[in-house]
């Protein structure tokens, strides 16, 4: 069995590079295609997705479980991938057909065809985005090496080939390209590891009940995930799109850092839960929430004390209207941290996923009503308040549910309070700062001297997770150096 350590670092060092290479080319594409042009395409891509959404059915999320549980059954992982990718082939057929379809007939979309159309390699592909097979094999050091080949190869094509407002189109081939790459590099490696796939309509029917529950939790998350960028597009227009996306991605890259445990650790709770070992459950959820804790606080609160100075000085003075709706998306990293752990780790790694599903749906409900009530006055802003209220009412409603039908208690609440009061001094350190720095200079040093007080007073506090997390990196860079 893989080390939950080493998966944690492998996640830790993929989700770094998830924050460096944005920081790379963020500035660089934004003043280059402006406002409108990163509103097209992260519309464009939206729209994809929401489509690519309905041809995996909840795939993703379920492949990762099961595969989990057959870890030590080649073949049975064999016939499991086969009948997995041939859901998917069959639901994407018809996805494809509705989603060109789409294209054809509603105006909006028409009038940037060709960048809708390339787009739509997203839905295409749907069947071969099979990261969720090696995600349950917990293989995250391939999947780590993976993307930072890719990754690296697509910053390089960004700078070379995309110049002025009129790129667009060859912004978007970079994407795709880079997509395709990752289906094709992960189909070819599963072959060679003896796993080959054939489309298959035997032993589908087991399959559907739970990728249907998992369908309607997926759906039901697009709509505060998804559906405010797509309401924003059609309600504001592209402009107010490219404040809302560049305030959102901004705060996804501060946020893949807190969630690298809830990813390397849903399948240990599968497999914990397939052997009826609570202790063990109890023992990573503890470590979980306290690790979370000590990751989210400071990012939030310190996301919030640097946007006003931070996005004109990152984005460009046309995007001054990302100030407002990043300062409240900043929360998400909170909120959805401690999601993660709620729910996807507990309520999915469990089994419980109607009960992920109910507390979805409430939020859903809850989201869609707000981004109606709020888009066509506030725009983006609008949109954020919409976002952060739907997710802190789904951590409620997880919580709630794992408390009244699961054994599982979180009792580390001394480590959560220290991380907390460890992140409350940067408010007065930022205040105490903007007195005598400005621009950069006080972005840099706001961050460095941040990071600094944040780690000396859990160090003071003796936070446990701080300790554990140091030990960890050490014992790593030790056995590098040997």
């Amino acid at each position: 069995m893989k080390s939950i350590k080493r998966n944690f670092l492998y996640n830790v060092l993929l989700n770094i590079s998830s924050v460096i290479f944005p920081l790379i080319t963020a500035p660089y594409v934004s003043r280059v295609l402006e406002p409108d042009g990163i509103g097209i395409y992260n519309f464009a891509n939206t729209y994809a997705g929401y489509f690519a959404l309905v041809a995996l059915l909840g795939i993703p999320t379920y492949g990762v479980r099961e595969v989990s549980k057959l870890r030590d059954d080649k073949e049975g992982i064999s016939t499991l991938v086969s009948q997995i990718m041939s859901i998917a082939a069959f639901t994407t057929i018809g996805v494809t057909i509705a989603y060109i379809a789409s294209l054809l007939f509603v105006n909006q979309l028409t009038e940037n065809f060709l960048i809708f159309l390339l787009a739509g390699f997203l839905v295409y592909l749907a069947p071969f985005k099979i990261n969720w097979y090696y995600q349950g094999l917990e293989e995250f050091g391939y999947i780590t090496f993976r993307t930072l080949v890719i990754r690296t190869a697509s910053v390089i094509s960004l700078f070379v080939f995309v110049r002025n407002k009129e790129d667009l189109i060859i912004y978007v081939l970079i994407s795709v390209l880079a997509a395709v790459l990752t289906d094709i590099w992960n189909y070819i490696k599963m072959r060679r590891s003896g796993i080959r796939p054939r489309l298959t309509t035997k032993g589908l029917k087991p399959h559907m009940r739970p990728l249907l529950t998992l369908f309607a939790s997926s759906i039901a998350i697009s709509i505060y995930g998804v559906l405010d960028t797509l309401m924003l597009g059609f309600i504001k227009g592209y402009e107010e799109v490219g404040f809302y996306t560049n305030a959102m991605n901004m705060s996804k890259v501060i946020l893949t850092a807190v969630t690298s445990l809830s990813i390397v650790a849903v399948p240990r709770v599968s497999y914990y839960m397939q052997n009826k070992d609570y202790s063990g459950i109890n023992s990573l959820m503890d470590k979980s929430f306290s690790v979370v804790s000590l990751l989210s606080f400071p990012a939030a609160i310190g996301l919030i004390c640097v946007s006003p100075s931070f996005v004109p000085l990152f984005f460009g003075e046309l995007f001054w209207g990302s100030i407002l709706p990043l300062m409240i998306l900043s929360l998400l990293i909170i909120a959805i941290g401690l999601n993660n752990l709620t729910g996807v780790q507990i309520l999915i790694g469990m089994g419980f996923d109607k009960f992920f599903l109910y507390s979805v749906i409430i939020g859903a409900i809850s989201n869609f009503l707000l981004n109606c009530l709020l888009i066509p006055f506030y725009g983006s802003v609008g949109a954020s308040i919409a976002s952060v209220a739907a997710e802190t009412i789904i951590l409620v409603a997880t919580t709630l549910f794992v408390y009244k039908n699961t054994p599982i208690r979180i009792s580390n609440w001394k480590d959560i309070l220290k991380a907390l009061i460890g992140a409350l001094i940067l408010i007065p350190l930022m205040i105490l700062l903007k007195q005598f720095l400005q621009g950069w200079v006080l972005v840099i040093s706001y961050v460095l001297l941040g990071v600094l007080t944040f780690c000396v007073m859990e160090y003071i506090l003796k936070n446990g997770s701080f300790i554990w997390i140091c030990s960890t990196v050490s014992d790593k860079f030790r056995m590098k150096t040997k």
